[in-house]
């Protein structure tokens, strides 16, 4: 059991880790209708065209551990989560086609429409993973056919809908620190960027403590719901002080917490159980979700070691192209 715990917990890390990174590049796309001019738009995406492919990496590593490690987990993911998951996976083809294809073209409308793109896809990819996992943390529903899933009634619950605008301004308030940490206080981009962030931090606040309360009424994972509430709430206050005095890189490693809290509290709600049900009918449990041993011998000789290389590629990658280094220097990417 341990070791199924020890797959299940790295799958969950990853996903984490791409929530963590990529948070940034969804606030920054976000940020693009708040931009002044070209200028602003132009530095505003040459923040986010030399990571989000590293980035995503950990996210390609999460589906592939989880088809790996937890086949049968992935398979009914997938069923139960389909329209979700389809909004994912549109919304994250077309915030990668805006960022690689608005180049391609000199026309200023084609440019303006990669720019009205670019907002929308990122907004749908915050609010989509906070969808995906509040549902998860509140249980299924039993479709027709007996097999999890979620119904309309899920996908429009108050938690989820809350937990999706969590995930939105969260990520929203992660893109404005990063431009912070490249635009200076004495930039106008800084400085509306500054403005905008004092906003959203009582706001951010307010609305994890109120999704909190919703799901303490209407979830039975009533500890998850505590943590996933109590514990980012603050976490969001102290980065708007210390954004305030000028820590942006903390205030950015303290902002993520509501980024993180979420997919943790999946699994803090589901324990053992893979795929939880609110009538328990049709749950998966970890042990049968789990690979066979030697599936699972096979990804600890290969996957593991990959996994530590990454995480080494991912730290050289931001120290190069962070804000402060890359700025001004990394060029947009152009059509092949």
């Amino acid at each position: 059991m341990l070791m199924d715990i020890f797959w299940y917990a790295l799958v969950g890390l990853l996903l984490v880790g791409y929530l963590t990174l990529e948070g940034a590049d969804f606030g920054v796309g976000m940020l693009i209708p708040f931009a002044r001019d070209e200028a602003d738009r132009a530095r505003m995406r040459r923040l986010v065209v030399p990571l989000f492919l590293a980035n995503e990496v950990w996210l390609v590593a999460f589906v592939g551990l989880l088809f790996g490690a937890l086949p049968l987990l992935e398979g009914k993911l997938l069923a139960g989560l389909r329209i979700p998951v389809t909004l994912l996976l549109l919304a994250w083809f077309l915030r990668d086609a805006a960022l690689w294809f608005r180049s391609a073209h000199p026309g200023a409308g084609w440019r303006r429409a990669w720019d009205a793109v670019l907002p929308v896809a990122s907004l749908v990819l915050a609010a989509g993973w906070g969808v995906v996992l509040s549902v998860l943390i509140r249980g299924l529903s039993i479709g027709g056919g007996g097999q999890p899933t979620a119904t309309l009634g899920d996908l429009l619950h108050p938690f989820t809908l809350g937990s999706a605008a969590v995930l939105v301004l969260a990520s929203l308030r992660q893109g404005i620190f990063f431009t912070a940490l490249s635009a200076g206080g004495d930039n106008p981009l800084g400085e509306r960027a500054d403005r905008l962030a004092k906003q959203l931090t009582l706001a951010l606040a307010g609305l994890i403590l109120l999704t909190a309360v919703i799901g303490l009424v209407s979830c039975d994972a009533k500890v998850a719901v505590a943590i996933n509430g109590l514990f980012p709430a603050i976490a969001v206050l102290g980065s708007g002080r210390d954004h305030a005095n000028g820590k942006t890189v903390r205030a950015l490693a303290r902002g993520a917490a509501p980024l993180i809290a979420l997919p943790v509290s999946v699994g803090i709600a589901n324990g053992t159980t893979a795929l939880a049900t609110r009538s328990g009918v049709g749950e998966l449990s970890l042990g049968d979700a789990v690979a066979a041993s030697s599936t699972l011998t096979l990804l600890a000789v290969t996957v593991l070691p990959a996994l530590v290389a990454v995480a080494f590629a991912q730290a050289w990658f931001w120290r190069v192209f962070a804000p402060g280094r890359s700025a001004g220097r990394a060029p947009e990417p152009v059509a092949g």
